[in-house]
C-alpha cells in the first residue's frame, strides 16, 4: 500500500470531467485524491466565457430530460436543483434553406416531403420503438432495421440523413441498439413539442461546485505500472481513468473502441433564423443548428446564440482544418438560413477530437468494465450507464459506481 504519511491511500484520477469529479468527490474522505487533467476542467462539460458581456455557454450545446435522474440527484446535492429550467421546445428539419417545424402532430402532418403513409409508419416506429428491448438489436444495423420497419423510401428520405449528419462515413456500422434507444429513451414529447431542462445561467455551475476542495493538477498524465501505480513520478494505490481510451498509453487487452468527433460554432446573431430550438439540417456541412436563445432567454445574454454542429472522426480531413477553415465552410452554409456576414456579432469554433464512441454493431461487448486489473480502473463513456447513448446522466452515474466499486475494493466502507 501506499500512504500520504498519515495512513490514507493515495487515488490518482485521469481526467477532470463530469465522470472524474463526482468519482472524486465520492472518494475524497476515503483517500487522498488527485486529479489530473491535460485540457479543460469540465471536459466536454466545459463552458466559454463572454467577459464582455458576463455570461458563461457551454462550448458544446447541453440540455437534459426528465429520466436523468443521477444529474436531479446530484442537482439536489450541489444545491443547484432552484435554478434547472423545464420548457417545451420546437425541433424541426430545415431542407433548401426552409425551416420546417416538426413539433405538433399538425406541423407533421404539414411537412411537404413525406406522404400520409409514410407519416403514420413514421409514427408507428416511434410508438413501437418505447416497446422494444433495444439491446436484443445490438448485433444487427440501423440501416436494415430500418429496411425491415419502415421500408426504403422512409429510410432514404427520413432516417438516412439524420444517420449521415450523426455518423457521417460510419452510418452503416452504427447498430439499430442504439436508434431504438435514441427514440425510446430520449423523447418526451409533448404536443406542442420536446420538454428538455437545462440549468439556469449555465451546467458549469456543477463543474465548478464538484471542483471545490479538490487537488487537480491541469497536466498530461504518464502513467507506469511498478509494484502499484506511478502517475508523473508519483506512487498511488489505484488508478481511475476517465478519459477517452485512445489516451491510455498502456496495454491492458481492452477491446478497439471507434471514435467519433465533434465540432461546434457558436455564434452570436444580431437576429434569431427562427423560433426552433432543434434543427436538423439536411445537405449541410453541419448536422444541426441549435438555437440556445429559443430555450434559454435572450435576457440572460444580450443576445442570439446558435450552435452549428457537425460529427466527424478523429482523423477526418475536416476535423484537421482550422479552425477559420471550418468556420468560413460553415457560414457559407448558414447563409441557407438568410444569415449575413453583417448579421453576425462573433464566432468561435470547438473542437473535440474524442466526444463520444460509434455505437457500431456489437458494442454492447465492448463496455469496459470498471476494474480492468488490479488497482487499475475504467469508467466514462465506454461504461454501461453510457450505453447506448453517452449523456451527463450517464457521466455522473459511472462516476458514482466506480468510486463504489473501487471502495469495496480497498475496504473503505
Amino acid at each position: 500500500m501506499v500512504f500520504d504519511g498519515e495512513g490514507i491511500m493515495k487515488v490518482a484520477i485521469i481526467g477532470a470531467g463530469l465522470t472524474g469529479l463526482v468519482a472524486a468527490n465520492e472518494l475524497k474522505d476515503y483517500v487522498q485524491v488527485k486529479v489530473f487533467e491535460a485540457e479543460e476542467v469540465g471536459g466536454l462539460v466545459s463552458s466559454y466565457f463572454n467577459d464582455s458581456k458576463g455570461y458563461h455557454i457551454e462550448k458544446f450545446y447541453h440540455h437534459c430530460f426528465k429520466n436523468d435522474f443521477e444529474l436531479l440527484r446530484l442537482l439536489k446535492e450541489l444545491r443547484l436543483s432552484s435554478k434547472l429550467v423545464w420548457k417545451t421546445v420546437k425541433v424541426g428539419t430545415a431542407f433548401d434553406g426552409k425551416i420546417f417545424s416538426l413539433s405538433t402532430p399538425f406541423e407533421i402532418l404539414r411537412y411537404p416531403y413525406l406522404n400520409l403513409k409514410e407519416k403514420v409508419k413514421l409514427a408507428m416506429f416511434t410508438i413501437k420503438s418505447r416497446r422494444k428491448n433495444y439491446e436484443t438489436f445490438d448485433d444487427e444495423s440501423a440501416i436494415d432495421g430500418l429496411k425491415k420497419e419502415v421500408g426504403e423510401a422512409l429510410l432514404s428520405k427520413f432516417f438516412m440523413p439524420l444517420l449521415n449528419a450523426k455518423f457521417g462515413e460510419n452510418a452503416k456500422d452504427v447498430s439499430y441498439a442504439w436508434l431504438l434507444a435514441r427514440v425510446a429513451i430520449r423523447s418526451n414529447r409533448k404536443l406542442k413539442g420536446e420538454e428538455i431542462g437545462y440549468l439556469r445561467h449555465g451546467f458549469w455551475q456543477i463543474i465548478e461546485k464538484l471542483s471545490e476542495d479538490i487537488d487537480i493538477k491541469k497536466e498530461k498524465a504518464k502513467i507506469e505500472k511498478s509494484r502499484g501505480w506511478v502517475v508523473n513520478g508519483e506512487d498511488f494505490d489505484a488508478v481511475v481513468f476517465t478519459a477517452p481510451l485512445n489516451e491510455l498509453k498502456i496495454n491492458l487487452n481492452l477491446p478497439e473502441v471507434r471514435y467519433q468527433s465533434s465540432i461546434c460554432a457558436l455564434i452570436a446573431l444580431k437576429n434569431p433564423i427562427s423560433d426552433v430550438y432543434w434543427i436538423n439540417s439536411i445537405g449541410t456541412t453541419f448536422g444541426a443548428v441549435i438555437e440556445h436563445t429559443n430555450f434559454m432567454p435572450f435576457e440572460d445574454y444580450g443576445e442570439n446564440l446558435l450552435y452549428l454542429a457537425s460529427y466527424t472522426t478523429p482523423n477526418s480531413e475536416f476535423f484537421m482544418k482550422d479552425d477559420k477553415e471550418i468556420l468560413k465552410i460553415f457560414l457559407s452554409d448558414l447563409k441557407n438560413f438568410g444569415v449575413r456576414d453583417e448579421d453576425i456579432a462573433w464566432s468561435k469554433v470547438f473542437k473535440a477530437k474524442y466526444s463520444g464512441p460509434i455505437y457500431e454493431r456489437g458494442y454492447s461487448k465492448k463496455i469496459t468494465p470498471y476494474r480492468v486489473a488490479k488497482g487499475f480502473y475504467i469508467a466514462g463513456m465506454t461504461s454501461k450507464p453510457n450505453y447506448p447513448e453517452r449523456s451527463m446522466n450517464g457521466s455522473i452515474k459511472a462516476g458514482k459506481e466506480v468510486a463504489e466499486k473501487l471502495k469495496k475494493d480497498l475496504e473503505l466502507d
